[in-house]
């Protein structure tokens, strides 16, 4: 378990802003070792076959739906992880390009090493018509010229949104508070609780056959109102939400 707070979750937009050039999919910068899709395309070709044995595989590299049941919407997020890299781009399932980031001035020459974003957030119909289910491919290349490739598995499937308790701003006792919850075929299961009135965010992530977790009494604080997310997780990596409150009983 972890209570993280919300200052170490948040990700300052106008440095990363600042520190990466984001480049228009119609676009062909010069220094772009990629510079065509049919180029993406047959460095896919050369890897899947193991005609490029200098191409290294991100560390990590992921395409998922996050559904929001609750609220009625659906968010696209990529997230990527390998070392040092300066450039980035990647394809849907029909090849078409839908991200490009190049690193600039001294980022250029440190490089980064992960990134995560999550798309705007309209209906689900809207997204689901914009990003195909299939491979999406990821490509890169390192400060030191070596070249990236990753494939990401995007699907249409998602999981029933799971069923809560407490649940619609039911009172709870501070000092025994026990969340249950039900996600069937959940590969994991996400909890999430944090509270306007105060910094703190308790987030922990337990294995889809758990079905309940007893929050500690320290995070808690009496007369509160609590935010309860809980996110079932996908073996496909897609995550269906439910939000609903809780309020803990005063002294």
């Amino acid at each position: 378990m972890e209570i993280k707070s919300k200052s170490t979750l948040i990700l300052s937009v106008a440095l990363l802003l600042g520190l990466i050039g984001w480049v228009g999919c119609e676009e062909n910068p010069s220094n772009d070792q990629y510079k065509t899709e049919s180029d993406i395309n047959l460095l896919a070709t050369e890897t899947q076959s193991g005609n490029n044995p200098n191409t290294t595989p991100f560390e990590d590299a992921e395409s998922f739906f996050e559904f929001n049941t609750t609220d009625n919407d659906l968010g696209l997020q990529i997230f990527l992880d390998a070392e040092d890299w300066e450039q980035v781009r990647v394809n849907d399932a029909n090849g078409k390009q839908i991200v490009q980031i190049l690193t600039q001035g001294p980022l250029k020459d440190l490089g980064i090493t992960e990134l995560r974003f999550e798309s705007a957030e309209p209906s689900p119909e809207e997204v689901l018509a914009q990003f195909p289910p299939g491979e999406y491919h990821f490509t890169g290349r390192t400060i030191e010229g070596e070249q990236l490739y990753s494939t990401s598995e995007l699907s249409h499937d998602f999981l029933a949104a799971p069923t809560i308790s407490p649940s619609g701003g039911e009172e709870v006792d501070p000092e025994n508070t026990v969340i249950t919850w039900d996600a069937p075929d959940a590969e994991l299961v996400e909890v999430i609780i944090e509270s306007e009135e105060t910094d703190n965010v308790f987030d922990v992530i337990v294995e889809g056959e758990v079905t309940s977790l007893t929050i500690p009494s320290e995070f808690l604080e009496p007369g509160t109102e609590y935010k309860l997310e809980i996110l079932a997780i996908s073996e496909n990596g897609n995550r269906t939400i439910v939000e609903t409150t809780f309020v803990t009983a005063e002294e």
